[in-house]
């Protein structure tokens, strides 16, 4: 039996999304699936959050999970084929791939200048010193490989069942690592990310935000080139939009006028042809 719920909300769990469509049977169905940006529990603030408020005729699926690496993002694959069965959706936008570039994995993409990388062609052009010295590159390459199959395998759900639909994916920004952890109140309960990996691998301090900035640059590249493989499949480019810490609450999310901004800058532009 669908879960009754207020016939003005649009931002809705998996147990409540048959009341709103019940609601609003013609109403613009979208799927939020990824991680903390579209789920950044307990914050009001995320992009899942942001865009509910603006597209207030869209009904919205809320399958974001904070911290979503590739082992939970496999787990939910099965509900989320269900889900784009049964609903057919208008829009799936996805979030993935930060946990994996500037979040917790990153220890194992980056290394001291005294330790050996792999002999391989560098996938890069003419990549900073910084980066031949601290990243090992053919992890970070198996890495995006990785993320890119993950979102392959929603795009297969979708050609299959809701080929009409289409999904769009993020490049994120450029991410500070200044150490902040996420914090609930006074308490810090996460991270942080970058800051600790990038001194255990001996990164100068003055060359950490430009070795971060190379990561996110490389994976938005990547991703705007597969992107350009599948149909209806379209980035939205958020780099740039934030400045100085004062626009992040910890090394890897924005305070919420930085969501803000985002989602107005760079995700409603790129809606607002699809919602309402």
């Amino acid at each position: 039996m669908p879960r009754p719920v207020p016939q003005h909300k649009n931002n809705l769990t998996r147990d409540e999304f048959p009341a709103g469509i019940g609601y609003r049977p013609a109403a613009p169905r979208v799927l939020c699936f990824g991680d903390s940006w579209m789920q950044y529990s307990p914050h009001p603030t995320d992009l899942n959050k942001q865009l509910a408020r603006v597209f207030r005729r869209s009904l919205f699926l809320r399958e974001g999970l904070g911290g979503r690496d590739r082992e939970t993002w496999h787990a939910a694959l099965p509900r989320i084929g269900r889900h784009i069965r049964s609903y057919g959706f208008t829009a799936i936008l996805l979030s993935h791939g930060g946990n994996d570039v500037v979040g917790p994995e990153m220890h194992a993409l980056l290394k001291r200048a005294d330790q050996p990388a792999a002999a391989m062609p560098l996938l890069w052009p003419a990549p900073p010193p910084v980066v031949q010295a601290h990243v090992r590159q053919d992890v970070f390459a198996q890495v995006l490989s990785q993320i890119f199959a993950d979102i392959d395998l929603v795009l297969d759900y979708r050609d299959v069942f809701s080929p009409q639909t289409r999904v769009f994916a993020h490049t994120y920004d450029y991410a500070i690592p200044d150490g902040r952890p996420f914090r609930l109140g006074p308490l810090p309960l996460a991270g942080p990310w970058m800051q600790p990996a990038m001194a255990v691998a001996q990164v100068a301090e003055g060359e950490r935000a430009s070795l971060a900035r190379w990561l996110v640059d490389s994976y938005a590249a990547a991703l705007i080139a597969h992107a350009a493989t599948r149909p209806h499949f379209d980035i939205v480019d958020s780099r740039g939009t934030l400045g100085g810490a004062v626009d992040w609450e910890n090394e890897i999310h924005p305070v919420a006028s930085g969501f803000e901004r985002i989602v107005r800058t760079h995700w409603v532009p790129a809606l607002e042809g699809v919602l309402r």
